[in-house]
């Protein structure tokens, strides 16, 4: 019920203090088990430069940050809209349970004013470039959501089968310094935060748009969406 940036509900603690024309580089990450995070400074741009902690061949612009379960966002924003702001969540409900921080220019007073910027896609495309290298073998992954199948809660399935602890059995069987193309379909309706422990991957497709050089280790796959890595 209650949110926090650096262990602080919006308006406890203290602000980021700016100065105008400084360049100020933000390591965001979403440190949620469960829920996706989006970000926004009115009045400001975050240009993206690195994603999970890699670099990105096409640093872009965008009006807001989108983060799913565990991903990192590193973005420069230049401070040159003096003021008192909020910098938070881009639902009203969450930043009015604490998903926000102020940020305060040098001399700046007031209370803090927040604006929802007019349009606030996620597209991680933009920051890749050109066409990934061709695999050595192909997989195709299904995630699937079986409705209240488990006295009521809902069980979720890869290629038709649901992950166990007790078999830990392996459904992909790899050699070491081969390339890998994992196509992942989302035959749900829900965003999954996909991650792949202790790797990073490419992404190389997403939703029919090829793409290369973004490296991550944590996707979002969103409904009935298809994404290749």
């Amino acid at each position: 019920s209650l949110f926090s940036i650096n262990g602080r509900l919006l308006g406890h603690g203290e602000p980021v203090r700016v100065k105008h024309g400084e360049r100020v580089l933000f390591h965001v990450l979403n440190a949620s088990a469960t829920e996706i995070r989006s970000l926004a400074l009115p009045g400001h741009t975050f240009t993206v430069v690195a994603l999970d902690g890699n670099p990105v061949p096409v640093p872009a612009p965008v009006p807001a940050l989108w983060l799913g379960t565990a991903e990192r966002v590193s973005a420069i924003v230049e401070m040159n809209h003096s003021g008192v702001w909020v910098l938070g969540d881009l639902d009203d409900d969450d930043r009015n349970h604490g998903m926000g921080i102020v940020v305060e220019y040098a001399g700046a007073k007031g209370k803090p004013q927040w604006h929802k910027p007019q349009s606030a896609t996620w597209d991680y495309t933009r920051f890749g470039t050109g066409t990934a290298q061709a695999p050595d073998e192909f997989f195709e992954l299904l995630f699937a959501k079986n409705n209240a199948a488990l006295h009521g809660f809902n069980q979720w399935t890869i290629n038709g089968t649901a992950f166990s602890m007790q078999t830990m059995r392996p459904m992909l069987h790899l050699q070491r310094g081969r390339r890998y193309r994992l196509r992942m379909r989302n035959a749900s309706d829900d965003i999954h935060p996909v991650h792949l422990h202790r790797h990073s991957f490419e992404l190389t497709k997403i939703a029919g748009q090829a793409t290369a050089g973004v490296k991550k280790d944590v996707v979002m796959l969103g409904g009935y969406q298809e994404i290749e890595i």
